[in-house]
């Protein structure tokens, strides 16, 4: 593997800090989960290859900055003063790192089996591959894993979960990284969408063992589901050939509502719609549309 690799501090099979030569790095994005994030950072150090980590602190206020700096003195710290969201967390972490391969994780990821980063490097086996999807499940809700669709045929993959993905940073930093201004929610297959329609690039599944994603039962998030509904419209807008602009616009906002409703949170719902359209309607959405063999395909997979 080729790549550039610096030393960084990893813990040794004693539990010792140790200088090695990182193969890759994991990038945590963080926010006000201090004892998570100390937590995801002992798995990454206890990885069977030595790894970088940086941490971006999106505008933790529980003392997340000092608990990491203090427990682990090695890792490489980023901190905003106000809260930008993940997209622009993984964007900064990917941009500094200094390996061909990143792992751009949750606050809340744990690779627990020691092996997994260099089991998910080895999927990266041909050039053209630019995100692998790794084997998750969310522990404390279920068993079910996701992402563990590897050699089971089908559409390739244009969507996955960005807890446990990682990314080959030459093809990331080639379309711009994740794009920003969706701040959070269908970000992933935005970006998977930019990188199979620029350039080919492929996203895939992942063999390496599954990573333990400690989602909150029962989590209800006004951001996510506002940010879910307003970021679908813009989606289409953006990117869909003109023949399925408004009927996935349509779609996609009546399924949200119909959802939302049944949840007794139809709030987000209409204030996504509204900041969606007002986006569209006042210019400041512009459409990149990408080629309708790449929205078929998008398509194929979302179905």
């Amino acid at each position: 593997m080729t790549g550039k690799f610096e030393t960084h501090r990893a813990l040794d099979a004693e539990g010792r800090l140790t200088d090695q030569l990182a193969h890759t790095t994991v990038v945590f994005t963080a926010h006000n989960r201090r004892e998570l994030v100390l937590d995801a950072i002992g798995y990454a150090l206890r990885q069977t290859i030595p790894v970088h980590v940086i941490v971006a602190d999106d505008a933790s206020s529980d003392g997340t900055e000092e608990a990491v700096r203090d427990r682990y003195p090695g890792v490489t710290y980023l901190r905003s003063a106000v809260s930008r969201g993940p997209c622009y967390q993984r964007n900064v972490g990917v941009e500094i790192a200094s390996t061909e391969f990143v792992f751009p994780l949750d606050d809340d990821s744990m690779l627990v089996d020691p092996d997994t980063l260099r089991i998910a490097l080895a999927d990266f086996g041909a050039p053209e591959i630019a995100i692998v999807c790794m084997p998750f499940t969310n522990v404390l809700k279920d068993a079910i894993v996701h992402h563990g669709d590897a050699g089971k045929g089908g559409a390739m993959p244009l969507d996955f979960a960005a807890c446990a993905h990682a990314v080959r940073r030459e093809a990331f930093l080639s379309v711009g990284g994740y794009n920003e201004d969706l701040f959070y929610t269908m970000e992933e297959g935005d970006l998977a969408l930019r990188l199979f329609d620029s350039g080919g690039w492929r996203t895939v599944h992942g063999t390496s063992p599954v990573l333990h994603h400690m989602q909150k039962v029962g989590k209800i998030s006004y951001i996510q589901d506002y940010t879910g509904t307003r970021n679908k419209v813009l989606f289409y807008y953006r990117y869909a050939p003109a023949r399925y602009v408004l009927q996935r616009i349509l779609g996609a906002s009546v399924l949200d509502g119909i959802h939302q409703a049944k949840r007794l949170r139809i709030g987000p719902w209409i204030s996504g719609i509204r900041d969606g359209l007002w986006q569209v309607v006042s210019g400041k959405a512009k459409r990149t549309p990408v080629t309708l063999a790449s929205f078929r395909a998008y398509l194929a997979q979302r179905r």
